[in-house]
C-alpha cells in the first residue's frame, strides 16, 4: 500500500470510487436506460413513418403516372372532336360558299341578260329615230 501513499491515493478515493459507482448505477437507472427506452421507440416510430412517407412517395408517383396518361386521353379525345367538328364546319363552309356563288351567277347572268336586253331595245330606238335626227339635222343647217 505503500504505492498508493506515493501516489497519493488514499482512502478518500476510495469513497470517491465507491460513490462514483451508486451515483452511476442511479443514473444507469432513472436517466439512461429511460432515455435509451425512449430513443429506441423513437427510432422505431421514425422507421415507421419513413417507410410510410416512401410508400407514400410512390403512391403519389403512380397516382402521377396515371393522371398524366388520363391527361393525354383526354387532351387526344377532345382533339378528335374539335378536328371532326372543324371538318364538319368546313364542309357546311364549302356547302355555303358554292351555294351563294351559284346564286351570285344566276344573278350576273341574268342582269348581263337584262343589261344586254336594254342595250339591243336602246339600240332599236336609236335606229328607229336615226332617220327622223338625221332629216331634223339636215333642214337645220339647210335652214328650211
Amino acid at each position: 500500500m505503500d504505492i498508493f501513499g506515493q501516489l497519493g491515493i488514499n482512502s478518500t478515493a476510495g469513497i470517491q470510487f465507491v460513490l462514483f459507482a451508486i451515483a452511476l448505477l442511479f443514473l444507469n437507472k432513472v436517466v439512461f436506460t429511460p432515455y435509451a427506452h425512449a430513443l429506441e421507440e423513437r427510432e422505431r416510430k421514425t422507421k415507421g413513418g419513413e417507410d410510410l412517407a416512401l410508400e407514400y412517395q410512390a403512391k403519389s408517383i403512380e397516382l402521377h403516372t396515371q393522371y398524366e396518361a388520363k391527361a393525354r386521353e383526354l387532351n387526344l379525345e377532345i382533339k378528335t372532336i374539335i378536328d371532326a367538328s372543324k371538318s364538319e364546319a368546313n364542309k357546311k363552309y364549302e356547302i355555303v360558299v358554292s351555294t351563294t356563288r351559284a346564286e351570285a351567277e344566276k344573278n350576273i347572268s341574268e342582269n348581263r341578260k337584262k343589261v344586254s336586253a336594254a342595250v339591243q331595245t336602246a339600240a332599236q330606238e336609236l335606229k328607229s329615230q336615226t332617220q327622223a335626227v338625221a332629216l331634223a339635222i339636215t333642214s337645220k343647217l339647210l335652214g328650211k
